[in-house]
């Protein structure tokens, strides 16, 4: 009996210190993170709907508190946990994408002061800024050397995006799109919106859509992404088309060469021509030098006759009189087709 009784006394002794550890609140405690990208939500929201428009005072001390918050908190759980890649990755949202106030000129004249020109100031939120983003991008790597998650490797990008760094931007998205297979319907349009980001940019409208497209594709609950495409796809010049004989009409009595397309309601390859070349905006740009006259081969069997067409799609340059200047047989990328339609018209 004093045996056993000694024995239960030392597994007490030996097991305490356990239970109390099992039962004790954790020393590092998740809420501590959650409450820091509460900060940046919030800080974000205010800088969102301000949309550039100048801010508040008390709007501007608001963003910074949000900043400073959000912040400390992420660097206070990281002190305690040095190898918490969600801190670092917190505490890099929060120097590159957060909302800053800045003062800057104000678009109204300026006033005299002393004899001293003076430009009114506004105070307007801005994310980034050379030293944060410089601090912010080194926890984004530090967090990607402790955890390579999708989503971290998107928070880089448009982080290097919000930080100018354009070229960056681009490499590390297209890589990140190269393993799309890897990440959710939701990452991946977020991938395809960074580079149609990139595309605007660098006023690359064609580009631009051409994600926004796969963007809409992965994610098409996104209804401001469907709007801005929308938006984009409207602001495009396109080519009017125009049926034969209307076509033919007036290009002899502006004297314009004629671009006939000849194409057919199942043929894959012109549905491919319809979507991928003729809105290349430089496409448009030559096609303006040209009547445009589109034609269904099934529906007008007397024309694919009397021009020999033997496939689709078929695209004929004419003079105005109808003399056949130049012919493109298949599919061709928007800048093969360009070249051809160059040939057809050498002075363009």
């Amino acid at each position: 009996m004093l045996a056993f009784n000694v024995i239960a006394a030392v597994l007490t002794l030996c097991l305490a210190p356990t239970v109390q550890a099992a039962w004790a609140e954790p020393a590092e405690s998740p809420s501590d993170l959650a409450a820091a990208e509460e900060a940046y939500r919030l800080n974000v929201a205010l800088g969102e709907s301000l949309a550039g428009r100048p801010a508040t005072a008390e709007q501007a001390a608001e963003a910074e508190r949000l900043c400073r918050e959000g912040l400390a908190q992420a660097r206070a759980f990281m002190a305690r946990n040095p190898r918490s890649a969600e801190a670092h990755r917190l505490a890099g949202l929060v120097l590159c994408m957060a909302y800053k106030p800045v003062s800057v000129p104000a678009d109204q004249a300026t006033e005299q002061v002393a004899a001293e020109p003076r430009v009114p100031e506004v105070t307007v939120l801005v994310r980034g800024g050379a030293k944060d983003c410089e601090e912010g991008l080194a926890e984004f790597r530090a967090a990607l050397r402790l955890e390579k998650r999708p989503g971290y490797y998107l928070d880089y990008a448009e982080a290097l995006f919000v930080c100018n760094d354009v070229n960056a931007c681009q490499e590390q998205t297209m890589a990140l799109w190269d393993h799309r297979a890897a990440m959710s319907n939701v990452q991946c349009a977020r991938c395809a919106c960074l580079l149609a980001e990139c595309a605007k940019r660098r006023n690359q409208a064609d580009v631009e859509m051409r994600w926004l497209r796969e963007a809409v594709k992965y994610n098409p609950e996104d209804k401001p992404t469907r709007q801005r495409l929308a938006d984009l796809m409207a602001a495009q010049p396109t080519i009017v088309w125009l049926t034969y004989e209307g076509g033919k009409a007036l290009a002899a009595s502006e004297k314009k060469p004629m671009l006939i397309d000849f194409t057919a309601s199942w043929c894959g390859w012109c549905r491919k021509l319809e979507k991928d070349v003729f809105p290349n905006p430089q496409v448009v740009s030559l096609c303006r030098g040209f009547v445009c006259i589109k034609v269904d081969g099934d529906k007008r069997r007397d024309l694919t006759a009397a021009y020999k067409v033997n496939g689709f799609p078929t695209a004929i340059v004419l003079d105005h009189t109808g003399r056949e200047l130049h012919r493109i047989v298949g599919y061709r990328p928007a800048s093969e087709y360009l070249s051809e339609l160059r040939r057809a018209l050498p002075n363009t």
